[in-house]
């Protein structure tokens, strides 16, 4: 029996979208009430960072996935910093602060480093710094790994994966200034449904499904594309939602 695809939920006024929308509206406002001498544009569009603030804040309460909470917390970041300039006089200089970036991610592999491992059966961890990871000659690498849950991390490098998995849950997939090639092709999803999450910033990821796996495209893409090449249709057997955060990068959906 072909599966039912649950319609989406209805956005909240708390969603990325709608307040962008909504400051969409008010810039269009303030620029024809200037136009029309009722006030000066200028002196409310200088408050912009309450919007970058806004639309950070909504990422994050509203993120079901890793790269929507780390797209808002950046966005927050960077907004409070220009309020506190722009509100209080407080010059914080944000680009002396950026090896902050380095000290928190370098944290954050510290502490993962603590963390308990999950059982091999039900997690794929696949980390690649300035190198490549690509499959190999032997026929287990041929036939695809088996697990469920994979998580890809690429910097400055290139991870190829295979996956043949019977029942394939989620990926979170991150290629910074890098790329990764997801092929699921050998694999079935489960309960007919799987998700992706995709970060990607100065890189690209390509993901390859079966022609009978329908994509649900939900990615935010910022000065980046997202092409979706895939041929299943609403009818299909399984369905993938591939969701997350492009910024200055690409992300290829094909069968």
């Amino acid at each position: 029996m072909t599966p039912t695809i649950n319609s989406e939920p209805k956005a909240s006024w708390m969603s990325p979208r709608v307040i962008f929308g909504l400051l969409v509206v008010a810039f269009g406002l303030a620029m024809l009430l200037d136009n029309l001498d009722v006030l000066n544009a200028l002196d409310l569009l200088r408050f912009w960072p309450v919007g970058l603030l806004l639309v950070g804040v909504a990422y994050m309460v509203q993120a079901d996935g890793r790269s929507e909470r780390i797209f808002g917390g950046i966005l927050t970041a960077v907004g409070v910093v220009f309020v506190l300039e722009i509100f209080f006089g407080i010059e914080v200089h944000i680009w002396r602060w950026w090896p902050l970036a380095v000290v928190a991610f370098g944290a954050l592999v510290v502490a993962k480093a603590f963390l308990p491992e999950e059982p091999a059966s039900k997690v794929q961890v696949g980390v690649v710094f300035g190198g490549s990871s690509q499959p190999g000659v032997g026929s287990a690498a041929r036939a695809g790994s088996q697990d469920p849950t994979y998580t890809e991390l690429a910097i400055f490098s290139g991870i190829e994966r295979r996956v043949a998995s019977p029942a394939f849950k989620r990926a979170d997939l991150t290629a910074i200034m890098g790329g990764i090639e997801f092929d699921l092709r050998q694999a079935t999803t489960d309960h007919g449904e799987a998700v992706i999450d995709v970060f990607v910033t100065w890189g690209g990821i390509e993901i390859t499904v079966p022609p009978d796996w329908a994509v649900s495209n939900k990615i935010t893409a910022i000065m980046g594309g997202v092409e979706d090449q895939s041929a299943g249709t609403q009818m299909s057997q399984n369905r993938l939602i591939i969701k997350g955060v492009v910024l200055m990068g690409g992300v290829t959906i094909k069968t």
